[in-house]
């Protein structure tokens, strides 16, 4: 008797169930965290794209999200920080062309 298509279909079917062990357990495992939406970096450039379009309040947000999101000695805090203290200013910030 003939070994080799018995020895063919052990080394076949040892193969195809390594393959779905490792389906199943990538099935199983758990998803990565959703990366944060919006960066520090972005809510700052937002509030100076809603400045440049005269909405204070919504500049207020971006930069209020900004502290929320950057570190404690992030440039980005600061800068946030800056602005937001410029604007509550008598004369607050201005698009100045």
């Amino acid at each position: 008797m003939d070994r080799r298509p018995v020895l063919l279909a052990a080394v076949l079917l040892s193969c195809g169930c390594a393959s779905l062990r490792d389906l199943a357990a990538s099935a199983n495992a758990p998803l990565p965290p959703d990366p944060p939406r919006v960066t520090a970096a972005q809510a700052y450039q937002d509030g100076l794209l809603a400045l440049t379009r005269g909405d204070a309040d919504a500049a207020r947000r971006s930069w209020d999200r900004c502290l929320a999101l950057s570190a404690a000695e992030s440039p980005e805090r600061l800068d946030c920080s800056v602005a937001l203290e410029r604007l509550d200013l008598p004369g607050g910030l201005e698009h100045r062309e």
